[in-house]
């Protein structure tokens, strides 16, 4: 199920939350309504994960079964080391092999087909939403628990830990310890109104993003990226297009979610905070998918020895964290390509801080951004020939073609002349840019946002233009991976 459909809207989030706030009427006991309101969450998050497929469902289940179970394994022999170690191993081994199963498998054979000259059958098994996620969030518990610094609960704690649907199938990341202790506070199990406004109106934001922004981008990169050829003016519109796209998309999720969990009195950790406004490519990795580099620190570049061991070495582990950063994104070398480029320029940045830091911050920004728009065409190019066609035509200073922007407007549905098409599809981008740099982001707006008629206003009128948009639903592009 999709944030920004009308099923979500108009039926599965106002039934839960009405199930959700009614269960105190008829159950008086704190602990008791807590339980059932886990319960409550749980259900709703397997028919929000299984809504497209109810194949899925066995799938996750099956993962937090035998996550539990190992992790409850660890601990119980915690006194007997070589047992526990045992159920680690065994928990990294069926993790791995879920996830390199249903996401590379058909990677890894088509390159041993490719240098081996083999033929071996690819499967094109269905991709389960999210599975990187979830996958990487229960092995995270793993390692917790193995270290001691989590201790393994109830049943029915591990699985609204895994399973709540705010960010079951995009994340954030999350800790066991910063999201259970929430779920188990009887505190949070009443209706709180300031709680539900500021919910609203962050999902009102998500959803104006997502709906509105990201969608009418992603005409314009489809269409950009299907030429066969690109003059100068088409490439650079096309590639800032996605630019933007994926910044509207991944944001207005990442807002949807904290609005959804602060409906439901759960505070969900900030994920985006305004990554083009950095300096350096490190920085920007620290406001973008905040929680997946958390989770790549914590479990890759600090056991890998992190910045422990000389500068080589740092290099080194700097840029083997962002291949494995680049893999996890998608089974593909373009993926691990951009991965491995992003982690070249942080290598960099670490390697030679003082030389990197001496132009003004405005220079800095400014390249880092030009240098993120290139590289994001590898991430959005289904092939390296569809990127070489965009990065051909950027590089094409000869050919302007400005004409050719019209084509990237193109859906259908309207002919206006192409001098209309251009003005509109430039002016688009400019404002988009304006916004992103010059705007507040949404946790400075959540943490001066207060219940007045303003803030009604303007939170009514991005739900009613967003749902205007709804007729286009597509899913958040993060669900990919």
């Amino acid at each position: 199920m999709v944030f920004s459909s009308y099923v979500f809207i108009f039926a599965f989030l106002p039934l839960v939350l009405l199930g959700y706030y009614l269960l105190p009427r008829f159950i008086s006991s704190p602990p008791r309504l807590r339980v059932a309101q886990n319960l409550l969450l749980i259900a709703a998050s397997l028919v929000f994960y299984g809504y497209y497929s109810v194949y899925y469902l066995f799938i996750i289940i099956a993962s937090i079964l035998v996550n539990y179970v190992l992790a409850l394994g660890m601990q119980r022999f915690v006194s007997r080391p070589v047992l526990s170690k045992a159920c680690f191993i065994l928990g990294i081994a069926f993790n791995v092999l879920l996830i390199g199963y249903f996401k590379y498998y058909d990677f890894f054979v088509e390159n041993i087909n490719f240098v081996f000259g083999s033929s071996f059958t690819l499967k094109h098994l269905l991709l389960p939403l999210g599975i990187s996620f979830f996958t990487f969030q229960q092995l995270s518990f793993l390692v917790s628990v193995y270290k001691g610094e989590e201790k393994v609960e109830n049943f029915v704690s591990y699985c609204i830990f895994v399973l709540f649907f705010p960010q079951l199938v995009a994340g954030p990341i999350v800790l066991y310890s910063e999201m259970v202790p929430q779920f188990n506070d009887q505190s949070r199990s009443r209706f709180n109104g300031d709680n539900m406004a500021a919910g609203v109106y962050m999902f009102c934001i998500g959803l104006f993003k997502k709906a509105v922004i990201a969608d009418t981008l992603a005409l314009f990169v489809d269409n950009g990226f299907a030429q066969g050829s690109l003059g100068l003016a088409a490439a650079w519109a096309a590639s800032l297009s996605y630019t933007l796209q994926i910044y509207f998309d991944f944001s207005g999720y990442s807002d949807m979610a904290i609005g959804l969990g602060r409906m439901f009195n759960i505070d969900i950790p900030y994920n985006f905070l305004s990554p083009y406004k950095s300096d350096s490519f490190s920085e920007l990795w620290r406001r973008w998918h905040i929680t997946l580099g958390r989770a790549l620190s914590t479990y890759i570049y600090i056991p890998l020895g992190g910045n422990r061991k000389g500068r080589v070495r740092t290099f080194v582990n700097t840029f083997l964290t962002f291949f494995v950063s680049g893999l996890w994104h998608g089974a593909a070398w373009t993926f691990v390509l951009w991965g491995s480029i992003h982690g070249l320029f942080v290598a960099l940045e670490k390697s030679f801080p003082r030389l990197l830091s001496k132009p003004p911050r405005w220079l800095r920004i400014a390249c880092t951004f030009i240098l993120v728009n290139a590289l994001w065409v590898l991430f959005r190019a289904e092939s390296f020939s569809q990127a070489a066609i965009v990065y051909r035509g950027m590089l094409s200073f000869g050919s302007l073609q400005l004409s050719q922007i019209a084509s990237l407007v193109l859906d259908n549905s309207f002919d206006f002349p192409t001098s209309v098409d251009i003005a509109y599809l430039s002016s688009l981008l400019a404002v988009l840019l304006c916004v992103i740099f010059r705007c507040k982001n949404s946790r400075e707006k959540l943490e001066s946002f207060s219940c007045t008629g303003k803030s009604l206003a303007f939170t009514v009128f991005l739900f009613c233009f967003s749902v205007l948009h709804l007729s286009r639903e597509s899913i958040f592009i993060y669900f990919n991976f």
